[in-house]
């Protein structure tokens, strides 16, 4: 990914700062690294769509979706790109936002108590 589209991206989070999501088309070889390295970028197909191509990216600031304060004060981001369909009308937005919103905080929470649970199974072994 170019230094030009992290630039684009932290100019439209600073521009947005109560932004969680962010809808926007893919650039050229966004992805290209980890393909690369063989690996795919996540996808996230919201409810309302098709087959249709994944020429989109959705934009996810991580710690304005968990609401920390802390991290956002001291210029702290963590974002997550995920490779998406167009959506581009204003109740698309909001719904594929709201979906996509519950989905990744519920994959944190599923990581969270995993964690959690191998924790306590390495104490008690």
């Amino acid at each position: 990914m170019s230094a030009n589209t992290l630039q684009n991206d932290r100019y439209w989070f600073d521009r947005h700062p109560n932004a969680v999501v962010r809808f926007r088309r893919q650039r050229i070889g966004e992805f290209e690294s980890l393909n690369a390295r063989g690996e795919q970028a996540p996808v996230f197909r919201p409810s309302f769509s098709g087959e249709e191509a994944l020429t989109w990216v959705a934009v996810v600031d991580l710690f304005q979706l968990l609401q920390d304060t802390n991290a956002a004060s001291d210029g702290t981001r963590m974002r997550l790109r995920l490779r998406t369909t167009p959506i581009r009308s204003t109740a698309e937005r909001s719904q594929a936002r709201q979906e996509l919103m519950k989905a990744v905080a519920r994959e944190l929470l599923e990581q969270a108590l995993l964690d959690e649970a191998l924790s306590i199974n390495q104490e008690a072994a």
